[in-house]
């Protein structure tokens, strides 16, 4: 029964134009939750496929092996490629196999002294590789052989460096390499690691040192500036040595020379004497003969005797 105007009546039951009784509301809202619960759960569980589909294989490089453990224990060594394993119960682990550096993680590298008690700063690099068959062993038994190794080089390098003496250091560089690398060949052996190469790239001495080898290569420098000097006046004064040798044997030969051309000429003159005397004591008109071949034919101007000098008529013939 309606009562008078627009209002309900009291008791009727009956709900105003465009509202919803309390009960489709409640039961609107349960509808509501149940979707959405049964939509999460689905996404919720292909989520969880997915993921598991995702972590069901795993790729390996080239450069690369993979244990593979199943709830932690070992079970193969993986090659590169695609592999599979089981979602949640099964795990791959990488490690590289090729050839890695190590080096000292402080920029100055490792400090050590030699036989002389000299400090020294070196940095190094150690070449290395984990080969493919040692791989399980390596992650059952040594996973930490990048800090082992590290401390077995160090160890191996300060050893070695003890044997020598600081202004060897630089000489033997090569000799300390070698020396090193051949130990820790077999030492790495232990970490299922072989070493491949060892090289000593720095070595830094302390200022002092360095002072004094500056010092000793100015003290050799002046020494070697005064012996090269040195060397240098003995070979002009040998120079001065030879030339006044040579001159004074010029001398003595140019003396010989007139000597000996004196001699010649005397002795020429003295025979050319013997044979005129010898001449003239075979033949006495040949004093004769050479006056009369000198003479111009003219006669004295002025004569103190009838004899005509220079001339003797009354010689006695040739025989």
């Amino acid at each position: 029964m309606q009562g008078i105007g627009n209002g309900p009546v009291p008791g009727s039951g009956s709900t105003p134009p465009g509202e919803s009784a309390p009960g489709i509301q409640r039961e609107n809202v349960m509808f509501d939750f149940a979707t959405i619960r049964r939509y999460v759960l689905i996404g919720l569980a292909g989520l969880i496929l997915l993921t598991a589909i995702l972590l069901s294989f795993f790729t390996v490089k080239q450069y690369e092996r993979a244990v593979v453990t199943t709830w932690g224990k070992f079970s193969y060594v993986a090659d590169p490629g695609l592999g599979f394993k089981i979602p949640f119960v099964q795990a791959a682990h990488r490690i590289r196999t090729d050839i890695r550096t190590l080096t000292p993680p402080d920029p100055k590298g490792v400090n050590t002294y030699t036989v002389d008690n000299q400090e020294v700063d070196i940095y190094f690099n150690l070449f290395y590789r984990v080969p493919p068959a040692n791989v399980g062993y390596i992650y059952e038994n040594a996973q930490d052989y990048r800090e082992r190794l590290f401390n077995v080089a160090v160890d191996r390098l300060k050893s070695e460096m003890g044997k020598v003496n600081v202004t060897h250091v630089a000489e033997q560089r090569g000799a300390i390499s070698q020396r090193i690398r051949t130990v820790m060949a077999q030492d790495a052996k232990v970490l299922g690691v072989e070493v491949t190469d060892f090289q000593l790239t720095n070595i830094e001495y302390t200022k002092g040192f360095k002072t004094a080898v500056e010092q000793a290569v100015t003290a050799r420098q002046m020494i070697e500036t005064r012996e090269r000097e040195a060397a240098q006046e003995k070979q002009v004064a040998e120079r001065n040595r030879i030339k006044a040798q040579g001159e004074a044997d010029a001398t003595l030969t140019r003396a010989q020379a007139e000597a000996k051309s004196i001699q010649l000429r005397g002795e020429a003159e003295a025979a050319s004497i013997r044979a005129q005397t010898e001449a003239l004591r075979q033949n006495t008109g040949l004093v004769e003969l050479r006056k009369a071949e000198k003479w111009n034919g003219a006669l004295p101007t002025q004569m103190l005797s009838g004899i005509v000098p220079f001339m003797n008529f009354n010689a006695p013939p040739a025989k």
